[in-house]
């Protein structure tokens, strides 16, 4: 027999780990397993011994069997419950999938379409006016030149506004965004035309404007909320030192006709900032026709015709007007009014009517017609509230003409021909003569005479005439020249080295359009030798020595006046930007010295061409008596888009004294529209930081859009809320 123990133990030590099947036919007590190859090798049966440990496989039990059914319950149930889960999961996300898209898009294309747009007076529209956030908008659209930019008119310059479009929800199951766009966009609409046809697309009406054609898209349907308000603009006022900040643009607001309150507020300081809460206002406008107001033209408060235009409240604090000349930039009118402020939410409050003309400094647009009175800065005011120089229109006097103004060189002395008679006939040349230029007309005139550096001058017989030609004088115009300290006379000794001025001669005129002579001969006496001061040029004769034509000035260095009889300044054309104005009253602040025939008369008239030239008779027939009446512009005729005042400057007595112009307002209605708020500011190392409000409003700078949509899904209600700002920027950029 074989050794079953050692060739069990060989045959076990190189079975293959692969599955072994059971060979039948043997006997219970020896079970043999089926010989198999591996790896190319032939392997011996195995053989079975109850010494292995190994038993036979035997059936489940009842126990088994319903633990095993119990498990696959629970498995098939926790399985059907995540499918249905996953499958509410999948439909809820793609509900929110829908309306993330809807929103995505809805506001991509309100950003591309503002982008193309642009917020200023007449263009864009809110609904409803007068909130603080709006439901619906109205805005230009131009096309996109191959430059990337929006088109411009070839003549003009200015943007070609093709289209207008409007945003806004039309209620209903389910809410719809709506899109509508007119074209051709009426180039002529009014601020007004524009608010009514918005207004007609939220109700549901369409209003086409001219010869519009309008179209409507609806976005997308879902229920949904539309929100556009202004995003929080504030101005930090602080710099090292004091200077003039740039013109701050706050933004745009809706404005109806009437006064409104301009608040601004102190909301903080910057960190560098540890003094105060000071606010410099040079000057802001707020008005479709972006006519300044002076900050300083608010104080003293009767200073000016103030009365409905020009007044303020406090909420804290003080004002004063301040002059600003010496801080490096050019302040308007030189001055401010500074807010000093003691706290945060310290606020002050302007009025502001919409609208008016302030012409204050009379650059905005500068005078037409200035005709013996000029634009100039008189320091006489800064002795009383408000204690600052005023720019003003007031009458000419002064130095007219001088002999420095003709010289092309200098002779220090010329010796005079004793007996000579007259001994010297100076020609005072008026007119465009580059040699003399009289500067300015005058009544009451005194001319000053100079002597030589080596030796004294004695004249005699000084007068002086208007000339006719050559060196003879024009009949009558004649006047002689007498020395107050000489008794009254024609004649006077006048040192070496000195000069001195003749006394006035009474009611003379001086038309700077006009030659004159000055003559005088010279006194005989003991003085062998005359001398004059001498000027010389070397292209014109400008005197005669006896019978001599020079071109030198003998004697005479000035000539001097007093105001003239009268004076007018016409003002530049002023645009309101309305196509209709109601123009309502004229009022002026003025300096008058009416015992001394010293005043002021404006008059006003109106047209709609930029030239006037279709402008009315100046209303009244007369000048305007007072500026403190009712001068109303309500017969003004034609109520034209450019309006001009005329003021007729008197003077009379001893004409010493001129009325002074300090300001003219000429207010009118306007339709609501948008308007923006431009200030000019000063800043410095205690000034702070402040916030601006109209009636209650935000200006709008750039918009804050804001939408939410809703829609029901599995798991109850899905919303999507997008936020963006957008800020017009005539470009598609």
């Amino acid at each position: 027999m074989r050794d079953h123990t050692k060739l069990r133990a060989f045959e076990l030590a190189v079975v293959p780990p692969s599955p072994l099947r059971l060979r039948s036919g043997l006997p219970p007590s020896l079970k043999l397993w089926r010989t198999s190859r591996w790896a190319g090798r032939r392997l011996s049966s195995v053989v079975w011994h109850p010494s292995s440990g190994v038993r036979p496989p035997r059936g489940f039990t009842l126990v088994e069997v319903l633990v095993a059914a119990t498990i696959t319950v629970l498995v098939i149930t926790g399985a059907l419950s995540t499918f249905v889960y996953g499958l509410r999961s999948w439909q809820a996300e793609t509900v929110k999938n829908e309306i993330n898209i809807d929103l995505e898009g809805a506001m991509e294309r309100i950003r591309q379409d503002l982008r193309l747009s642009s917020v200023g007076i007449g263009l864009m529209a809110f609904y409803p006016a007068n909130a603080s956030e709006y439901t619906a908008i109205s805005f230009p659209m131009s096309n996109v030149g191959t430059n990337g930019l929006l088109t411009r008119d070839e003549s003009t310059g200015k943007i070609k506004w093709t289209q207008t479009v409007i945003y806004h929800v039309l209620p209903g199951d389910p809410d719809q965004l709506r899109r509508t766009v007119f074209s051709p966009r009426y180039t002529n609409a009014t601020p007004n035309d524009l608010y009514s046809q918005l207004r007609s697309v939220v109700q549901g009406t369409n209003l086409s404007l001219g010869t519009e054609i309008c179209t409507t898209q609806v976005v997308f349907q879902n229920l949904v909320t539309l929100r556009i308000r202004p995003p929080e603009i504030m101005f930090d006022g602080y710099a090292p030192a004091y200077c003039k900040a740039q013109t701050f643009n706050w933004g745009s607001a809706v404005l109806s006709n009437g006064s409104h309150n301009l608040k601004f507020t102190i909301e903080g300081r910057n960190s560098s900032n540890t003094t105060g809460y000071k606010v410099g206002f040079d000057k802001f406008t707020l008005s479709p026709s972006v006519s300044p107001r002076e900050g300083e033209i608010y104080l003293p408060l009767n200073g000016h015709p103030h009365s409905p235009f020009y007044s303020y409240s406090l909420s804290g604090g003080s004002v004063s007007a301040q002059d600003m000349s010496s801080n490096g930039a050019s302040w308007s009118g030189n001055c401010q009014l500074t807010y000093a402020g003691t706290a945060v939410s310290n606020s002050i409050t302007f009025v502001a009517p919409n609208d008016l003309w302030c012409d204050a400094n009379f650059d905005n647009p500068p005078g037409i017609i200035v005709s013996n009175v000029s634009r100039k800065t008189d320091a006489s005011f800064i002795a009383s509230d408000p204690f600052i120089p005023d720019i003003v229109i007031s009458m000419d006097k002064g130095i007219t003409w001088t002999a420095e103004g003709c010289a092309e060189g200098t002779v220090g002395n010329v010796s005079i021909p004793k007996f000579v008679s007259p001994a010297v006939i100076n020609i005072i040349y008026g007119g465009t003569n580059t040699a003399a230029a009289i500067s300015m007309n005058g009544e009451y005139v005194r001319v000053l005479f100079e002597a030589g550096t080596t030796n004294d001058l004695f004249i005699n017989n000084a007068k002086i005439s208007r000339q006719s030609s050559g060196t003879n004088p024009v009949s009558g115009t004649t006047s002689n020249l007498s020395f107050y300290d000489s008794g009254g006379t024609s004649s006077k000794k006048i040192l070496s080295g000195t000069s001195t001025w003749s006394d006035w001669v009474p009611n003379y005129v001086i038309n700077r359009d006009n030659n004159y002579l000055v003559q005088f001969d010279l006194q005989t006496g003991s003085e062998i030798f005359n001398n004059a001061r001498g000027w010389t040029n070397n292209s014109v004769y400008l005197s005669a020595l006896g019978t001599n034509m020079t071109k030198m000035l003998v004697g005479v260095s000035a000539l001097e006046v007093r105001y003239p009889s009268s004076g007018i300044y016409r003002s530049g054309i002023f645009d309101t930007h309305i196509a209709s104005p109601g123009y309502k009253e004229l009022k002026w602040t003025h300096v008058e010295h009416l015992a001394e025939g010293a005043d002021i008369d404006i008059r006003v008239r109106s047209g709609n061409q930029p030239d006037l030239s279709d402008a009315g008779a100046w209303l009244e027939p007369g000048y305007f008596q007072l500026c403190d009446g009712a001068n109303s512009l309500t017969t003004l005729s034609p109520q034209g888009r450019y309006v001009q005042y005329e003021a007729l400057f008197g003077c009379g007595g001893l004409h010493t004294n001129s009325a002074i112009l300090r300001d003219v307002t000429i207010a009118w209605n306007v339709p609501t529209g948008l308007v923006d708020l431009q200030v000019d500011f000063g800043k410095g190392p205690d000034y702070g930081i402040v916030s601006a409000t109209v009636d209650g409003q935000s200006f709008v700078k750039g918009l804050e859009i804001e939408m939410e949509i809703f829609k029901k899904g599995p798991f109850g209600t899905n919303t999507a809320v997008g936020v963006m700002e957008v800020r017009p920027l005539n470009t598609n950029k």
